[in-house]
């Protein structure tokens, strides 16, 4: 994002909304094409997915760069993601920071908003919902320090649209690793998860991508998985991994309660958690139960019980 000399912090949605603009219109950008940093086309998507799926692209060159502009004491940035907070690597507005640039390849996936947000109305109202939120505020109260306390839980707490796109990307990218050759902790997630207001408008997506520090960037392993037909066999095999875990049925069930304050539900390491370098959340605000239904008893339904999995 350029510098427009602006002192006050950017959002998460304000710093993500410009990339997601710019991956849900893929066509809008072929006159980037012949430019190394970013190539992105459309691909189309696969006949079983149409119902649930609006955009895939498939980004066959990007760049990622990661700066250190400060840190945070006691309570850690991605739990309280306040940059007001951050403490500031100099006294002063620094002339530089230390940065990388890393070069790579991606697959984005935009989910319809009117098969999410429907959806997630009716998660809302349940009392699933209901458990996670009030896990979420006894976490931030429980672990956050005496200067957090003037912090919201609930504008804290990530919409179930966040949780659902979230846990697909988990599960993506584990089948992913198995499928394209790369280890999944080289994978990693980009979340566009939002309800939208006067402000933006409501996003629901995700992109998968790799990156190397070499300049030639990855081998085009990942993009091979965007065309159709393995796309739709990546997708099957994993929301059919999705549907079981060998923790089962006490991961099927998992849900706070009783002043428990774990920030996920129906998710473990046998079946949704991924590597610390492959997710941006640090493993929080997962829930297998939001893509799929896992029992006759289930309260909620998932987002995409509707896809044939046969």
């Amino acid at each position: 994002m350029p510098d427009t000399g602006r002192t006050t912090p950017y959002t998460p949605i304000e710093l993500r909304a410009p990339e997601w603009r710019t991956l849900v219109r893929p066509n809008d950008f072929a006159k980037h094409a012949r430019q190394s940093d970013f190539r992105i086309r459309e691909v189309d998507i696969p006949a079983s997915l149409t119902d649930v799926l609006k955009t895939v692209a498939a980004v066959d060159r990007l760049k990622k760069v990661n700066a250190f502009v400060g840190f945070t004491r006691v309570d850690s940035f991605d739990r309280i993601d306040d940059v007001a907070r951050l403490a500031p690597i100099s006294r002063k507005r620094p002339r530089w920071v230390p940065a990388t640039e890393d070069h790579g390849e991606g697959i984005f996936v935009r989910l319809r908003e009117e098969v999410v947000g429907p959806w997630e109305e009716q998660i809302l109202a349940s009392g699933l919902w209901e458990a996670h939120r009030e896990a979420h505020r006894l976490n931030v109260r429980r672990r956050t320090s005496a200067s957090a306390a003037e912090i919201d839980p609930d504008a804290r707490l990530e919409p179930p649209r966040f949780w659902a796109v979230h846990t697909l990307a988990h599960l993506i990218i584990r089948q992913m690793a198995m499928d394209s050759g790369y280890g999944s902790a080289s994978l990693t997630e980009r979340i566009y998860a939002w309800r939208g207001n006067e402000d933006h408008e409501p996003a629901a997506g995700l992109l998968i991508s790799t990156t190397s520090p070499d300049s030639e960037g990855t081998l085009g392993g990942l993009v091979e998985l965007s065309s159709p037909d393995r796309l739709w066999r990546l997708t099957q095999r994993a929301l059919h991994k999705a549907s079981r875990c060998s923790s089962d049925p006490v991961c099927a069930h998992r849900a706070p309660a009783n002043g428990e304050d774990f920030l996920h539900g129906a998710a473990c390491h046998f079946c949704t958690f991924n590597s610390e370098t492959s997710c941006e959340n640090a493993n929080r605000f997962l829930d297998r139960r939001f893509l799929r239904r896992l029992n006759i008893n289930q309260e909620v339904s998932g987002l995409l019980d509707a896809v044939d999995l046969e």
